[in-house]
């Protein structure tokens, strides 16, 4: 009996700072996420079969598959627990937002965030933007196993191919977001002397001209890209824009 104890105190732990209207995002056994609003506090109720010690009652509107890869990859960390917090205020602004649109209310009162999508792009949102350009307009495929999350190599977000058969070349692509990271073109030299091109984008980036095969992609060509493609890029990317001013 102790034991039991122990699991219900440890689940209640967890969501017993839980207020009415706070928001929650969770995942079914489908892989669908689901936007969550408390309408009561955590009660404990503790049940061995079902595997819970704590029940937090809600309204959940099913999201689907695409959702931004911030929210996405917090269910997917190594030793991750039961829940994790998220404090960006994009993140924040983005879940009130789609509440609002699958709930058909107006539940929340959502702050319109200053700047451009891409300086506000989550970092994971922003890699993909960057490799769907790579893809389309640049004529390569992704390598799958070279992703940065499945990969030791961590300097690239991945490694891509030509689709020419009538022109080889290897690629790797390296992201920055926001208004003021850096990235220094002189760490990707390596590959360039191993024969791919280097694709680079950041706010800034030092020593460009020091490094052979290596291609900044502007903002101005991002963003003509996004603009473009928008209506069949994933909904996890241009769900953002109604977020910015």
């Amino acid at each position: 009996m102790k034991e039991d104890v122990s699991r219900i105190n440890h689940a209640f732990n967890v969501f017993r700072d839980a207020v009415e209207g706070d928001l929650f995002w969770t995942r079914d056994l489908e892989g669908n996420y689901w936007i969550c609003r408390a309408i009561e506090k955590a009660q404990m109720k503790y049940d061995d079969s079902m595997d819970i010690g704590v029940v937090l009652p809600i309204i959940a509107y099913k999201s689907g598959l695409q959702i931004p890869g911030q929210i996405k990859a917090s269910f997917n960390r190594p030793r991750g627990g039961i829940a994790e917090g998220l404090y960006d205020e994009i993140i924040i602004e983005y879940s009130k937002h789609i509440y609002n649109v699958l709930s058909g209310t107006e539940k929340y009162v959502c702050t319109q965030l200053e700047g451009s999508i891409l300086d506000n792009l989550p970092d994971f949102d922003l890699e993909e933007l960057v490799i769907a350009y790579l893809q389309i307009e640049k004529n390569y495929y992704v390598l799958s196993n070279s992703i940065a999350n499945k990969s030791t190599t961590i300097k690239i977000e991945c490694e891509l191919i030509s689709r020419d058969i009538n022109k080889k070349r290897k690629a790797v692509v390296q992201v920055k977001g926001g208004k003021t990271k850096r990235i220094d073109a002189l760490d990707y030299k390596p590959y360039a002397d191993d024969g791919y091109e280097v694709y680079l984008y950041a706010p800034v980036i030092e020593n460009m001209d020091l490094v052979p095969n290596c291609i900044k992609i502007s903002r101005e060509d991002l963003m003509s890209f996004y603009k473009e493609y928008k209506c069949i890029l994933p909904d996890s990317i241009t769900r953002w824009e109604n977020l910015f001013s």
